[in-house]
C-alpha cells in the first residue's frame, strides 16, 4: 500500500513539474509575446522616397541623402536605408557622391553606415569649364564604410580600390577627408600608376 501511495504521488509530482517546465517554456513561443516583441523592435516610422538635405551654418547646402526606403527603429534609435545616395557639397565645387545597396543611420544622427557594393565619386569644375559638367577626379570601391557627412570623412577596415586617371590603387582599410583630398591607405598598399597622365 505504501509503495502504491509513493507511486501516486511521484506520478502527480512528475505531472506537476512538466506542466511547470512546459508552460515555462511557452512564454518563447507564447503569440501574445511574439507580437509585443515585434510590435517593440518594429519601425516607428517608414518613408519611402526620402530625401534629407543639411544646411550650414551660413545656409548652404552642406549635403544631401536620398534613399528609396527610410526604416527608424526607436527600441535601438537607428536608422535602415534601402539604395542610399549621400551627395556632399564642397566649398569650391566639389561634389562627392556616394551610393550603396544598404546603410544604416546610427544613433545620434552623425555617422551613416554604408554596406554592399560602396561607390564613392569625386567630381570637380572642369579648369577649362569652371561652369561646365563636372569631372571625376577619383573613384573609390569598397564593401563597407562609415561616412561621417559633417567632417566630410569615411573610414573603412576593408579592401577598397581606388581609380584616378593616373592609375589604379588597392588596400585594406582606408581613412578619407575626401574634400580635402586626403587618403590614408591603412595596408597591403598596391598600386599600377601611368606618369606624365595628369588629372584634369
Amino acid at each position: 500500500m505504501a509503495y502504491r501511495n509513493y507511486l501516486i504521488i511521484s506520478t502527480i509530482l512528475l505531472l506537476v513539474a512538466g506542466y511547470w517546465l512546459y508552460d515555462g517554456s511557452m512564454g518563447g513561443i507564447n503569440p501574445i509575446g511574439r507580437a509585443k516583441q515585434h510590435i517593440e523592435q518594429g519601425a516607428d516610422y517608414f518613408i519611402t522616397d526620402a530625401l534629407i538635405k543639411e544646411y550650414n551654418v551660413d545656409g548652404v547646402l552642406d549635403y544631401q541623402l536620398v534613399a528609396d526606403t527610410i526604416s527608424h527603429f526607436s527600441h535601438n534609435d537607428t536608422t535602415l536605408l534601402q539604395q542610399p545616395l549621400l551627395t556632399t557639397f564642397g566649398e569650391n565645387g566639389e561634389v562627392t557622391t556616394t551610393r550603396s545597396v544598404h546603410g544604416k543611420l546610427l544613433p545620434g544622427g552623425d555617422d551613416i553606415e554604408l554596406w554592399d557594393n560602396v561607390v564613392i565619386i569625386q567630381s570637380r569644375p572642369s579648369a577649362e569649364n569652371p561652369e561646365g559638367e563636372l569631372v571625376q577626379r577619383v573613384r573609390m570601391d569598397t564593401d563597407f564604410i562609415i561616412v561621417t557627412p559633417d567632417e566630410a570623412y569615411a573610414d573603412t577596415d576593408r579592401p577598397v580600390v581606388i581609380a584616378n586617371p593616373t592609375g589604379v590603387t588597392r588596400a585594406i582599410g582606408m581613412s578619407t577627408w575626401y574634400q580635402e583630398g586626403k587618403v590614408h591607405l591603412k595596408s597591403a598598399v598596391r598600386g599600377v600608376h601611368e606618369f606624365g597622365q595628369g588629372a584634369d
